[in-house]
């Protein structure tokens, strides 16, 4: 067995981000909307996505190997979306998506991005994440269906995860710019202003540049891991 601290780390966010995905999914089968959805797993995903800053620390003090900024952009954007944007314009969890109607329905669920297309997203691809660490520190080396997933969910997940992200970003905008939520006005003694509202639209932009380079990371690591999706099964990854 390797480090047992990161056994338990892992196994129990692939725990709650299981959870997480298991109560949307409940909530939407009974015919909950999406504010359902969110009053069901509000306490278990800020939680597990909370979490997620440990995986910077891990990185500084070189319990795990993966780089430090690209850790520390991928956990930085889930966290903003989350409490910047998901706690702190509630509205972005009532608004219907976008488009605006569903280009289908899947049974009861809505084909749309919303905060729906968004738990799906984090959840699959952390579910599928820490199951594979999980498994990688406890056995020394994860299972090759594991493995496959880990370096090849992402393709799908990635984009939609990306796409929702903004989504929800986009659907917060109108309630920020109207409350000034954790905006500064002037005048006042620091002689100093700052619109929350802008700097959310600034790191919206942000995202056209970091969504190539993280993906490309990604397909790099698929490709040295997988050979570029060789049958056979890998070598053991010591990587994390």
């Amino acid at each position: 067995m390797g480090n047992p601290y990161l056994v338990a780390y892992n196994g129990a966010l692939f725990a709650g981000w299981g959870y997480v995905l298991y109560l949307t999914y409940k909530t939407v089968l009974e015919g909950g909307d999406t504010t359902d959805v969110y009053k069901a797993v509000e306490f278990p995903l800020k939680v597990s996505q909370t979490a997620a800053i440990m995986e910077v620390v891990h990185s500084l003090v070189g319990l795990v190997r993966s780089p430090v900024g690209i850790t520390a952009m991928q956990v930085a954007s889930r966290i903003w979306c989350l409490w910047g944007i998901i706690v702190a314009a509630p509205d972005s969890t009532i608004s219907g998506g976008i488009p605006a109607e569903p280009l289908a329905m899947l049974g009861p669920l809505p084909i749309q991005l919303n905060l729906i297309s968004l738990l799906t997203a984090w959840c699959l691809s952390e579910v599928i994440r820490y199951g594979f660490f999980a498994l990688k520190e406890a056995l020394g080396e994860a299972p090759y269906i594991s493995t496959w997933l880990r370096y090849s969910g992402f393709i799908a997940l990635y984009p939609i995860g990306v796409a929702s992200e903004l989504t929800m970003a986009w659907l917060a905008l109108p309630e920020l710019k109207r409350t000034g939520k954790w905006s500064i006005t002037m005048p006042n003694p620091y002689n100093f202003a700052f619109s929350y509202y802008a700097a959310c639209v600034l790191a919206m932009i942000t995202y056209i540049p970091g969504l190539p380079q993280l993906y490309g990371y990604m397909l790099a690591n698929r490709r040295k891991v997988l050979g570029g999706g060789a049958s056979k099964a890998p070598k053991a990854i010591k990587t994390a």
